[in-house]
C-alpha cells in the first residue's frame, strides 16, 4: 500500500548512491510527514464519524494515489541489503518488516497497484473489505476480508485493489505487513486502460478502483 512522495525517492536515490543504511532508515521514518501535494487521496465529501475518529486517533495520513489514510506501526531496525533479495527487487535495499493501519472508505480506496512482495492484511473493523485480484497468468480472484475472513495474502506481483462493501459512508479498518518491507520504489498504481485491456471479465470493478487512465 503506497506512499511515492518526491523527496523520499529522492532520500532512496541517495541511499542506493552512497550505499549507507542510515539514510535509507531515515527515508522510511519520515515517510509519513512527507509532502502529498499534487497526489489523489481522501474523500472530498465528510468523512464516516467513527473512521474520522480513528483518524484522528491514529494520526494517520492520506496515502497518495492509491488513496485511504495510513499510520506505519512497525518499521524493523534491520536492513537487508539488494545483494541479498531476489531479483525482482532490482538490488535496492530493503527493511526486514513493515506494518501500517489503514482506513479505507468508498472515495478513499485503494486503487489498484502492485508490488513485488507478499502483502498480509489484517482486518480490525467495519464494513468487509472487497478485494480484486489480477494476476499475471489472466486469472482472478475476488477475496472478502471481514471478520468471519480476518487474514488475507495479496500475493507480491499480482494487481491488488480494494474497497468497503456497500455504498454510501461505508469505511474499513484493517492493517498489513510485508516482509522485506515495503519501499516507495516498490509501488506501481495500475493503469485503468491498461488493466481493462488485459482483464476484460474485470472491466467494472477495473474502473471502480482506478483513478487514472495511464
Amino acid at each position: 500500500m503506497r506512499f511515492g512522495f518526491r523527496n523520499l525517492l529522492q532520500a532512496f536515490a541517495s541511499a542506493r548512491r552512497s550505499r549507507t543504511i542510515h539514510v535509507l532508515r531515515l527515508a522510511i521514518i519520515i515517510s509519513p510527514a512527507a509532502s502529498i501535494s499534487g497526489f489523489a487521496h481522501a474523500d472530498p465529501i465528510p468523512l464516516p464519524p467513527d473512521a474520522a475518529a480513528i483518524i484522528g486517533r491514529e494520526k494517520m495520513s492520506p496515502i497518495p494515489a492509491e488513496g485511504g489514510w495510513y499510520v506505519q506501526t512497525w518499521l524493523s531496525p534491520d536492513i537487508i541489503t539488494g545483494s541479498a533479495l531476489p531479483a525482482r527487487y532490482s538490488g535496492r535495499a530493503h527493511p526486514a518488516g513493515t506494518a501500517i493501519e489503514v482506513i479505507e472508505t468508498t472515495r478513499g480506496f485503494s486503487a489498484l497497484h502492485k508490488l513485488p512482495t507478499d502483502e498480509i492484511w489484517h482486518f480490525y473493523g467495519g464494513m468487509p473489505l472487497e478485494f480484486l485480484l489480477l494476476f499475471p497468468d489472466g486469472s482472478i480472484k475476488r477475496p472478502l476480508l471481514d471478520s468471519a475472513h480476518p487474514t488475507l495474502t495479496a500475493p507480491g506481483g499480482v494487481w491488488q485493489g480494494s474497497r468497503p462493501q456497500g455504498d454510501g459512508p461505508a469505511w474499513s479498518f484493517a492493517g498489513t505487513t510485508m516482509a522485506p518491507g515495503f519501499i516507495p520504489d516498490d509501488f506501481e498504481i495500475g493503469s485503468r486502460r491498461h488493466l481493462e485491456r488485459l482483464y476484460p471479465a474485470a472491466r467494472n470493478e477495473i474502473n471502480r478502483l482506478t483513478r487514472t487512465d495511464r
